[in-house]
């Protein structure tokens, strides 16, 4: 992110679940954003991809038929949770689909769940993969269908969180770093929040500067993999060319086992700046794609792109093109068709010094029912907690307990329910 004076804050996202839950309800987005909901292409995978001749991405409209840790340091909220079980507040009259307990697979072609028919996700998810862009507010990228075509094609077939706010620190002098650390841990603090408790990191410097002690969600998973485009080496804590540390928070974590051959690089795509609907140059073919393709996924994966990529210091479009580049791919991959997979497409903070107001975002899923979106307000420390949630672990850390690391209130929606908000 941009370094301001002012800081940004987080509001959480307490997405309710599509059938409605306490303080917001799910509702269909509007259609009208271009983006197709039919049948994909018959061809398989392939279709899920962007057309290189013609530079536009392929048709990902349309969904089959489908059914269906480790050491913390935050305190868990409530107890732990141990499932997921989405309820209506409203009578539903829609039918239930499900499959078998290793989902379905749903058909090639399938984004997120067009069929009308209710989903039921399951309990646990095998894989997160999260994909991190920079400093733009909502209504920048979210309804911007001239600049990014392809999010919001993504944002009208699967779902959205309107109110997903900028709250995680209630001071104004706040930069990327602590926000990439607080999605990741619950806190940019050993103990305490903000700039209040022990070890706090507020500002933007690389990891040879300063590093946290505290657990991650990289040390709570079985295994994760970071992808760090433009990264000169592994795991490396100093900033280089496009690639800034301060978006690599595996590199902050001084614990951390196994950063070196997890914390990886992958080669820098050249991404049309101006021209919409452009596939990226030259075709991905690096440690994240070879995951994808040889259904070898970490439980947890982060995607980085360069700071020219990432919005940073690229325009929207280019970063539209960086997606419709890799989204179709993981779209394809034999994890995300099985069921096992949710995408997080999510922004660090906002452009401006507005606090509390919301980041884009879209998220994806085969069980959240296409153009869904949730008003109800959480931040990045709801999202972490459904990031455990979905892969089993039942300690939260830090404010994705609801309560600092060391003791004290965190921000109002920090213990959100995102996963059943949006049914995934």
């Amino acid at each position: 992110m941009k370094s301001r004076a002012l800081a940004v804050t987080f509001t959480s996202l307490c997405l309710l679940a599509c059938s409605g839950t306490s303080g917001g309800q799910s509702t269909p987005l509007d259609q009208d954003s271009g983006a197709e909901s039919g049948v994909a292409d018959a061809g398989g995978d392939d279709a899920l991809l962007p057309d290189a001749d013609a530079g536009t991405p392929a048709d990902v409209g349309a969904d089959g038929d489908g059914g269906d840790g480790g050491d913390g340091g935050g305190s868990v909220d409530g107890g732990a949770d141990t499932g997921h079980a989405p309820s209506d507040a409203t009578a539903d009259t829609s039918t239930t689909e499900s499959g078998p307990a290793d989902g379905p697979p749903f058909a090639a072609g399938t984004v997120c769940n067009a069929t009308g028919v209710k989903r039921t996700p399951p309990t646990r998810l095998k894989n997160v993969i999260v994909i991190l862009m920079e400093n733009e507010n909502y209504g920048s990228v979210n309804g911007s269908k001239t600049k990014a075509p392809y999010i919001n094609q993504l944002a009208s077939q699967c779902g959205v969180a309107t109110a997903y706010d900028d709250t995680c620190f209630g001071t104004d002098n706040l930069v990327s770093l602590p926000h990439y650390l607080a999605l990741t841990s619950g806190s940019n603090c050993n103990t305490g929040l903000d700039q209040t408790g022990t070890g706090c990191i507020i500002d933007d410097n690389d990891a040879t500067s300063h590093t946290l002690s505290t657990a991650s969600i990289f040390s709570q998973v079985k295994s994760w993999k970071s992808y760090q485009e433009g990264m000169p080496s592994a795991c490396d804590k100093s900033s280089g060319g496009a690639y800034a540390t301060k978006h690599n928070p595996a590199a902050y974590y001084s614990t951390l086992a196994g950063c070196a051959a997890n914390d990886v690089t992958i080669a820098t795509l050249t991404c049309n700046a101006t021209t919409t609907n452009t596939a990226c140059s030259p075709a991905p073919s690096n440690a994240f794609t070879q995951d994808l393709a040889n259904d070898t996924l970490a439980e947890f994966t982060l995607v980085t792109p360069t700071l020219d990529n990432d919005m940073h210091d690229g325009t929207i479009t280019q970063a539209d093109n960086w997606l419709s580049t890799y989204v179709p791919r993981i779209l394809a991959s034999k994890a995300y068709l099985r069921g096992d997979v949710a995408v997080f497409i999510l922004w660090d903070e906002q452009n401006t010094a507005n606090v509390g107001g919301p980041t884009p975002n879209v998220f994806l899923s085969p069980y959240i029912t296409a153009g869904s979106t949730s008003a109800t307000p959480f931040n990045h420390f709801a999202v972490l907690r459904a990031w455990e949630n979905a892969l089993g672990i039942a300690t939260y850390l830090g404010c994705a307990s609801g309560t600092q690391p060391g003791g004290g209130a965190c921000p109002a929606g920090s213990t959100a329910d995102v996963r059943a908000a949006l049914n995934f």
